[in-house]
């Protein structure tokens, strides 16, 4: 099973500009990479490391579209760029300019806490609000699922 591990951040739940989903269901999420040098603490499985062919998107100067292992995200380059790369940083959940990504909902996991102590709590389901405290929510997604 190949897992890919994206954040849906906070801000996001807050607003309400996310769909609802549990584990196991099947669902599409639009993805952005924010590229994070050096990354911050990650819980066990939440991995910094993207690698992906970087391709120009729509053909033109702007954001490059990453095309990885069975998914699919918008990254704000900085700098023209084509061919392979290995980026550090995190794919997250961007429901106006990210590009859409299929998987079966495998984990999720409340992330809380300050940016040299974040904790991860397993949920069932992705929670209707979330505390002022919260980073967002880690959702692990089974790719290769349709």
């Amino acid at each position: 099973m190949r897992s890919l591990p994206i954040l849906l951040p906070a801000a996001l739940i807050r607003a309400r500009a996310c769909p609802l989903a549990s584990i196991r269901q099947v669902r599409t999420w639009r993805l952005r990479f924010v590229e994070q040098v050096p990354a911050g603490p990650r819980p066990a499985g939440w991995s910094d490391v993207v690698e992906a062919e970087a391709i120009p998107h729509d053909g033109g100067p702007g954001p490059v579209e990453l095309a990885g292992d069975g998914f699919r995200a918008l990254w704000d380059a900085p700098r023209p760029v084509r061919g392979p790369v290995r980026l550090r940083g995190e794919l997250v959940v961007d429901p106006l300019d990210g590009l859409a990504t299929t998987g079966r909902i495998h984990r999720l996991r409340l992330l809380t806490g300050t940016v040299g102590d974040l904790t991860a709590r397993d949920l069932s389901a992705i929670p209707k609000a979330v505390d002022e405290d919260a980073a967002g929510v880690l959702v692990d997604l089974e790719l290769g699922v349709t």
